[in-house]
């Protein structure tokens, strides 16, 4: 029994690491340039890249407290999903529809890139 816990415990630590390895933050930066930037910005602050208008200003994803705190499976379940579905704003969509898992994962890798945050 002890040694399914520790086997459960080191493999839950080492999924987001797994997720990590296998995506590409210069495959995702072009993606979310497309779909993201235009609430999050170019540098995922709100800032330069932000259409403005009608577009939410949402809260930073550069933030390294904050983003090291969020395990890139959650990231990817919002991207997937969208905003309602997780509990955030309902004006972020859903993009399981348009986008694959490997493109999601490149997203997510591209966003760790805007704090530097550890994952």
């Amino acid at each position: 029994m002890k040694y399914s816990i520790v086997i459960t415990a080191v493999l839950s630590a080492l999924l987001p690491l797994a997720v990590a390895a296998q995506a590409d933050a210069s495959k995702g930066k072009p993606i979310y340039d497309q779909m993201c930037a235009g609430c999050h910005g170019f540098r995922g602050d709100g800032g330069e890249g932000h259409r403005g208008g009608f577009s939410p200003h949402i809260g930073t994803l550069a933030n390294k407290e904050y983003m090291d705190g969020l395990p890139d499976e959650y990231l990817i379940t919002v991207i997937k999903k969208g905003g309602a579905y997780m509990g955030k704003m309902a004006t972020m969509p859903a993009w399981e529809k348009r986008l694959s898992d490997d493109e999601i994962k490149d997203i997510v890798a591209h966003i760790r890139t805007f704090a530097g945050a550890a994952h």
